[in-house]
């Protein structure tokens, strides 16, 4: 006999599901709540917008980053020889040659770093 985990919450219509998918962070949160609520899943994603729909697929897309899953999007970055104590938001990763890059955005400016170069400062 095997138990089975219980869930935290449970949910009751396709727009709750839809609400806790927009306010996941990571691809493993939007794989356990579509495994959990299946039923609902087509009709949740109808429910959400464009850029919610496009934010999953790029979490989707860098389930498999190691960098990404160190620096999640969103997460508050900084340069470790940052005298200026700067932080940005990342929003993007890129590979060059062997390297690890992450894009970030600081006030209006974006910037970018080698991933070996940053410290993650929080996470938003």
């Amino acid at each position: 006999m095997t138990a089975l985990p219980i869930p935290e919450f449970e949910l009751n219509h396709p727009q709750e599901l839809a609400d806790y998918l927009q306010s996941a962070k990571t691809w493993k949160e939007i794989e356990a709540l579509t495994r959990d609520y299946s039923q609902w899943k087509a009709q949740a994603w109808e429910l959400l917008s464009q850029n919610d729909r496009d934010r999953i697929k790029t979490l989707k897309q860098l389930a498999d980053c190691p960098v990404a899953q160190q620096f999640p999007l969103g997460s508050i970055v900084q340069r470790r020889d940052d005298s200026e104590n700067q932080c940005g938001e990342a929003i993007a990763y890129w590979r060059a040659y062997g390297i690890d890059y992450i894009t970030f955005r600081v006030g209006d400016d974006i910037d970018w770093c080698r991933a070996s170069n940053l410290q993650k400062v929080s996470h938003v």
